[in-house]
């Protein structure tokens, strides 16, 4: 295989990953791979050069190394929080999530843009596991789809949230720019009532 149709490869699968990626979740890293990668690819296949090769592996190592640099950042900033895990039980078995807190009177409040199955364990009340520290306790969450909040209650949590996690709160602004958001999540706010 010559250095032309490598390129075209590695252009081409970056493209191509990127494309899925669009597809799936977005984020201004899958749109930079996708029109970069397809324009790399067009470039080599219409008018080749010895350089080709270097570019398309330089940009798929550019963007992998953003990727992985840009979720290293934001997990890193949402750890050094106070952050409680949650043991959920679903259909297909445990999950276990680690989340912000929030103290919104009696019972902790959470934020959770969760997967179809998971919200619907949550949305139907089931009990999970709740770990505050060295705490444990059973709780019920009461659940409330983000869309059906009334914009009182949305902007209380965003202001309990920036109150108690200030800076960090811009590391999930990061997260859903850079890397996107899955398609198919559900944005949660649910109240952890003690059992």
């Amino acid at each position: 295989m010559n250095s032309r149709n490598i390129a075209l490869l590695v252009a081409g699968l970056v493209a191509l990953t990127a494309l899925i990626l669009v597809v799936n979740r977005g984020g201004l890293l899958a749109w930079t791979g996708l029109i970069a990668g397809a324009a790399l690819f067009a470039k080599s296949w219409f008018k080749s050069s010895r350089v080709d090769l270097a570019l398309s592996g330089s940009l798929a190592a550019i963007l992998a190394l953003a990727w992985v640099g840009t979720y290293s950042y934001v997990i890193s900033t949402y750890e050094s929080g106070e952050v409680v895990e949650l043991t959920i039980d679903t259909r297909s078995g445990g999950h276990t999530v680690r989340l912000w807190a929030l103290d919104m009177g009696a019972d902790p409040v959470v934020y959770y843009d969760a997967d179809p199955e998971v919200a619907e364990a949550l949305l139907t009340g089931n009990p999970l596991q709740f770990r505050r520290g060295d705490e444990v306790s059973t709780r019920i969450p009461e659940a409330t789809p983000v869309d059906e909040l009334g914009e009182t209650e949305a902007s209380q949590v965003l202001e309990a949230m920036g109150s108690k996690y200030g800076e960090r709160v811009g590391a999930a602004d990061v997260y859903y720019v850079l890397l996107g958001n899955p398609r198919d999540r559900v944005a949660l706010v649910a109240r952890l009532v003690e059992e």
